[in-house]
């Protein structure tokens, strides 16, 4: 018999088969040639990313509580980023799903955020300090949930459960990243003391010549970035005028401010790691090509408000989704106390920068196998009840910082932080983006940091506010150690009796069907 005869019953002849072998022998060689430099890439975005984010965002409550403002000024300012995200974010998250270029709207919300986060410290006042944050946040929401819907994007279905492993590198980043500054911020309380005058007309000169070169440095590559859209440029060039104005204001930074000098000198090699990464679109295989050029085409066939509508369809009807991000508010509500007034806490106790630095690379390390453990974690628990541990490890952070009486003595809370975050964050993202409707990937990582880093923690900071201006930091944490405990009580016992779930096996929850769809059929 001729050996090209297809056998009866619609069997495949050896020729197909030695054809899908080749084939898939070349997709193999393809992947293991791309998956170690995409590994690195990830590895070194998520380092220089994060780290920048630790040079800054842990000392914003303390900078903000050295310049004399009250409780309720601090939760007010802790309130505005994340309300500002849980309104903005999903609305960047549609454009970036819409216009189907990622790469190009993170690399200009990174660029605005950066710029206008430098501006922040030139007044004291909180008008001045409340708008600042407000227009910074509505650039930086959809950052980092962007970053996260790249990496997941270019992991293939196989390494998406390294997701965890990757993002470890994040965590240290923030912890070196934090460590550091303290140590300076530390180094410039002590120094600045004797010879204030003598050591600002000292280093006036060169810290103005390091100001100025970052500065050209981070215009340029706002510059490179925006070569492709002329908005992008028109807003690069209308900053560069009001940053000049600014140098010389910015040029005798001390004390905590030297945490938005660290923020913007590692915000420059992060920003080049997102230009690198973009490349690597160039590199990818055939079949991720393929799958993404369909997605583009159905996407492109749908407007986004019919978007909007088919999500929130989607989450009305799913009740696996409804109770995924009521447990992410919640866990973002506590975060949100915590986050503002923890190193407030510290500093009541006799705490620098030094032992801040020292506590956030603690909490850092400590993340890290949680960050490796993560995926087996979750298919072993689910998704539901890794949240429900975190907000019982929150209640443990809130007595031990409740009880403190050294500033060392918040070291084991701090690593219970790292691992509770760590567990959390790389759990919802590997689940959010599970569930996600086809063309809605980077929509619904960017609602679920509405829902923790938005609504959740600006609810959290305004009630932590409110209850630290009233009774202090301490009851303020006692209090909110008893309503996690109610809360966590009743959701454990509604876990226990619910029979049907999807968290330990999430699948794509498909859209209602449209009329285009339904022609289609």
């Amino acid at each position: 018999s001729s050996p090209f005869r297809v056998p009866r019953g619609g069997g495949i002849s050896q020729t197909d088969k030695k054809m899908d072998n080749d084939m898939q022998a070349e997709i193999t060689i393809q992947e293991k040639k791309r998956n170690p430099r995409l590994f690195f890439m990830i590895r070194l975005l998520f380092i220089t990313y994060y780290g920048s984010l630790g040079a800054l965002m842990p000392y914003l409550p303390v900078y903000y509580h050295s310049l004399g403002h009250s409780g309720q000024a601090i939760g007010l300012l802790g309130a505005v980023k994340p309300l500002t995200t849980f309104f903005v974010a999903p609305l960047w998250g549609i454009i970036s799903d819409y216009t189907q270029k990622p790469s190009l709207v993170l690399q200009f919300t990174f660029i605005m955020s950066l710029c206008l986060q430098l501006l922040l410290p030139l007044r004291d006042n909180v008008n001045y300090l409340v708008t600042m944050v407000f227009l910074t946040a509505l650039f930086n929401a959809p950052v980092k949930s962007l970053i996260d819907s790249m990496v997941m994007d270019k992991l293939d279905e196989n390494s998406r459960g390294e997701y965890g492993k990757l993002r470890l590198y994040g965590q240290l980043g923030f912890g070196l990243g934090s460590s550091m500054v303290g140590t300076l911020i530390s180094r410039s309380a002590s120094q600045s003391q004797p010879t204030a005058a003598a050591a600002a007309a000292a280093a006036a000169p060169s810290t103005e010549k390091i100001m100025k070169g970052a500065m050209e440095v981070t215009m340029e590559a706002g510059a490179s970035a925006a070569s492709s859209e002329e908005m992008t440029k028109t807003a690069a060039l209308t900053l560069s005028a009001l940053l000049s104005s600014s140098i010389e204001k910015l040029s005798s930074i001390t004390g905590y401010k030297l945490a938005f000098l660290g923020y913007g000198f590692l915000s420059i090699p992060a920003f080049l790691c997102m230009k690198a990464f973009r490349r690597l679109d160039a590199d990818e295989s055939v079949q991720n090509v393929e799958v993404k050029k369909e997605t583009t085409r159905d996407v492109s066939k749908e407007s986004s408000g019919a978007r909007i509508l088919q999500g929130v369809n989607m989450l009305i009807h799913s009740g696996d989704a409804m109770l995924f991000f009521f447990l992410v508010f919640m866990v973002g509500t506590t975060s949100g106390i915590i986050e503002n007034f923890a190193y407030v806490r510290i500093r009541e106790v006799g705490g620098t920068g030094k032992e801040m630095g020292i506590c956030r690379l603690v909490s850092s390390i400590s993340g890290a196998p949680m960050f490796w453990f993560s995926g087996p974690l979750t298919e072993k628990l689910g998704a539901d009840r890794v949240l429900v541990l975190s907000l019982v490890s929150y209640i443990l952070r809130f007595l031990n910082y409740a009880l403190l009486q050294n500033p060392y003595h918040a070291l084991p809370a701090e690593a219970l932080r790292g691992v509770t975050f760590a567990a959390f964050w790389s759990t919802g993202t590997v689940f959010a983006h599970k569930i996600s409707p086809p063309g809605m990937k980077a929509t619904m990582l960017l609602f679920m940091n509405a829902m923790y880093g938005g609504l959740g923690q600006s609810v959290g900071a305004i009630i932590g506010g409110k209850l630290q201006s009233k009774v202090g930091t301490v009851h303020t944490f006692l209090y909110a150690a008893l309503v996690d405990f109610i809360f966590v009580s009743f959701v454990t016992v509604y876990l226990s009796v619910r029979k049907e779930s999807s968290f330990k096996n999430p699948k794509q929850i498909a859209l209602p069907p449209t009329r285009e769809r339904k022609c289609q059929q």
